[in-house]
């Protein structure tokens, strides 16, 4: 009887011990890892509640990791972008044709500082993070822009930027350096007609004060003006023309009767004579101020659209080129269909798809933010156009033709590069890239709220509580300790001891 009792007693004895054990090795497990179990399977119901909580902050993560990446190039592209406003600032401040001082390059020191922030705009054009180049659209690994010397100069057997520019020059003057214009004088019947052709001037309007003078136009297509002198008219009278030029900005020329000698240099025609020969004095008298105007407002806007041409090469775009002969040409066309292999300055992705849609990404659930760029968008390209064609000519310090020259085109390239005409645009560049970077700092914001609030309750889910945890160790600790007392007890029970 007492050998039954006594091994009856010692097997619930050693499975208590056995239980105990197990209790005491998984709490400290609990205690040491912080968590209710080591499996899935020991959360029993609250599984699947915390399968899906592990899901959504994984998501989470995923978000803000996308957003901390778009966020580093959007740093980069902000930085260069404001830089480039800063630019243009400081080319058009410092080109103007109040100084014309020529250095021993025959280039203002305005010209040369626009060259060298050519040279710096370009390398922030070709901005690289994390081996992506940010203004290269879709094709992230390709470098945007070409050097300024390739720009400029041409690369392995395509024309550049000089000589775009030259013969866009050339075309515009056209052989006899009248803008294109045919100017005729039959009797007392003076003619002003455009030629059929891209180039050159073209009439936007007239106006008379002269008496004794009929005028007409603009009409046709090509445009005419016919002015047909009847009588004399009166001294200090006047026949202005205004005219479109190649890059859009706008010429006017005055013409102002004279009674006696007369200077075709300040736009002065003899009043005096039969009508006929007032007419033809008056067709001098334009040939001679167009002709002015043409080497002097009519290079700057001239170059200026060559520049334009050259660079603006946006939704699948490329350089444009004079067909033909420049002096004879009537079209301009892109450099494919003009036969003229030119250097495409943009080697990015230049499809018709939205600059900003070429780099998308996603920051939470169904919503993304668009932040991609192009380096020959049309704003950064125009800068970019006029800043290197101010680069390109030089004069002498000692010429009055090249000072005038210089100054209109200084001036030209000044106001083209002011803030209303240009940094505002850029600016919305910036504005636009600053918009999807506040809905990722948005997104991220309500991402961190979230993410806690998850974490808290995931972790109600499996953590542990440690000082009850730990209070339920003591007391395992102390009942092993008493079953091994009384086991050791019990094994030590004789029947001379139990009588």
């Amino acid at each position: 009887m007492i050998g039954t009792l006594n091994g009856y007693s010692s097997s619930v004895m050693m499975n208590v011990l056995k239980n105990n054990s197990s209790l005491m090795q998984d709490l400290t497990i609990q205690l040491s890892t912080g968590k209710k179990s080591q499996t899935y399977g020991g959360l029993g119901r609250d599984v699947g509640l915390t399968l899906d909580l592990r899901s959504q902050i994984s998501a989470i993560s995923g978000y803000q990791t996308n957003i901390e990446q778009a966020q580093l190039q959007i740093n980069m592209m902000n930085v260069a972008l404001e830089r480039i406003v800063d630019m243009g600032a400081d080319v058009s401040g410092s080109a103007t044709g109040t100084q014309y001082d020529i250095t021993s390059n025959n280039q203002s020191v305005a010209q040369a500082t626009s060259g060298t922030l050519v040279r710096e705009m370009i390398g922030l054009l070709n901005t690289e993070v994390d081996g992506d180049f940010v203004f290269s659209g879709t094709t992230t690994d390709v470098v945007p822009a070409s050097s300024y010397d390739r720009i400029v100069y041409g690369y392995g057997g395509e024309d550049g930027l000089l000589t775009v520019t030259d013969e866009r020059i050339r075309a515009d003057a056209g052989a006899d350096g009248l803008g294109r214009l045919d100017l005729t004088a039959a009797g007392p019947t003076f003619t002003i007609a455009e030629q059929a052709t891209d180039f050159g001037y073209k009439l936007s309007a007239v106006t008379s004060t002269l008496s004794n003078v009929t005028v007409n136009g603009p009409t046709g297509s090509p445009a005419g003006i016919d002015v047909t002198v009847t009588g004399a008219p009166e001294a200090g009278q006047v026949l202005s023309f205004t005219f479109d030029m190649p890059d859009g900005s706008i010429e006017i020329i005055k013409l102002t009767g004279q009674d006696g000698p007369t200077d075709a240099s300040e736009g002065q025609f003899s009043i005096n004579g039969a009508p006929d020969v007032v007419a033809a004095s008056i067709r001098d008298v334009l040939a001679f101020q167009l002709g002015k105007n043409v080497a002097t407002e009519g290079e700057a806007a001239s170059r200026i659209q060559a520049s334009l041409d050259f660079f603006m090469t946006s939704n699948d775009g490329e350089p444009k080129r004079v067909v033909g002969t420049p002096e004879t040409a009537t079209t301009l066309d892109t450099a494919t269909a003009a036969g003229k292999p030119t250097l495409n300055w943009y080697a990015g992705d230049n499809s018709t798809v939205r600059s900003r849609d070429t780099a998308k990404v996603m920051i939470d659930n169904r919503l993304s933010v668009s932040y991609g760029a192009r380096a020959n968008e049309d704003s950064i390209a125009r800068q970019l156009a006029y800043m290197t064609a101010f680069s390109l000519p030089t004069y002498d310090q000692n010429s009055d033709t090249d000072k005038a020259r210089y100054t209109h085109f200084a001036d030209a390239i000044s106001a083209g590069l002011a803030s209303v005409n240009q940094g505002d645009v850029v600016k919305t560049t910036l504005t636009e890239i600053g918009v999807a970077n506040k809905a990722m700092e948005d997104a991220n914001s309500r991402h961190l709220t979230s993410k806690s609030m998850l974490q808290t309750t995931l972790s109600d889910k499996e953590g542990i509580d440690n000082e009850e945890v730990a209070a339920k160790i003591m007391t395992i600790k102390t009942t092993i300790e008493a079953s091994y007392q009384a086991a050791s007890m019990m094994y030590n029970l004789s029947l001379t001891n139990f009588i």
